[in-house]
């Protein structure tokens, strides 16, 4: 990794204090920094307006998975490693302990957070995925108090508004325990998502979450109906994904259509 940039520093100990630094310009949210880290000392576009790090580690209100109007409230701090082992979690939502346990290298499970998985522009979070599956509701930190909204909203808002910072405090879950998930990667141990599918099954429903085919993981309601229909779906999944990076698009287009299968039919077993 390159030299990191000039920087500077900032841990707020409340709230309050790390709105105000992150309304400061050039701020930006630090938790864990895998990803950062690494976009800083290449110079990525998306983090070029980084001029200081504002360090949220030590904000309560994102800490912790708690049970919250019947369903899961999970801290934007919970880390990949804490997030594959929560009793609550593998009981109430599989496919995100599922993919919080696949997700990067065992090392960076330890620092990945719920929060930067979200937040960075990739197409492959393995964690956000699941959260597109679960329909889950993230909740950002505002002066007028926390607001709740939908994970696919906030994905599609990001890339525009990446400069103007959202400290995000958690998401929310209704309990959704016939779900899974499944990905291809390069390699087993660090390897980004080549493809990701999370399914989640309720009632006679379906509803499929693909990473790795677009900019962002992202809902794919065509391939979700063709699963229930019980045929198209490679059509389904051509229509709706946009593979690009490393391999051939056919041929992950049909790694694609396997993983969506593979989770399907444990999601419904």
């Amino acid at each position: 990794m390159a030299d990191l940039p000039p920087l500077r520093y900032a841990r707020p100990r409340t709230l309050r204090a790390a709105l105000t630094a992150l309304a400061r310009p050039g701020a930006c949210v630090y938790a864990g920094g895998t990803d950062l880290l690494v976009a800083l000392g290449e110079r990525r576009r998306w983090a070029r307006f980084v001029r200081e790090l504002v360090d949220v580690k030590g904000i309560d209100e994102a800490r912790g998975v708690v049970r919250r109007d019947g369903g899961l409230r999970i801290g934007a701090l919970v880390t990949a490693a804490e997030l594959g082992v929560d009793a609550a979690v593998l009981r109430h939502a599989p496919a995100l302990a599922e993919a919080a346990r696949l997700t990067s290298a065992p090392a960076l499970r330890g620092r990945g957070t719920v929060g930067g998985n979200l937040v960075t522009p990739h197409p492959a979070g393995d964690v956000t995925t699941a959260l597109v599956a679960l329909d889950a509701m993230v909740e950002v930190a505002s002066a007028r108090g926390p607001r709740l909204v939908h994970v696919v909203d906030f994905l599609a808002g990001q890339d525009a508004a990446w400069p103007t910072q959202r400290l995000v405090l958690g998401v929310r879950i209704a309990p959704r325990p016939a779900s899974a998930f499944e990905k291809v990667a390069g390699r087993a141990a660090f390897g980004r998502a080549l493809v990701a599918a999370a399914v989640v099954a309720h009632g006679r429903a379906v509803r499929v979450a693909l990473g790795g085919l677009g900019a962002r993981p992202f809902a794919a309601p065509r391939t979700a109906e063709a699963l229930q229909r019980g045929d198209g779906l490679a059509t389904a999944l051509a229509a709706e994904c946009r593979p690009g990076g490393d391999g051939d698009a056919a041929h992950r287009l049909a790694l694609a259509a396997v993983v969506v299968e593979r989770a399907r039919a444990r999601a419904c077993a």
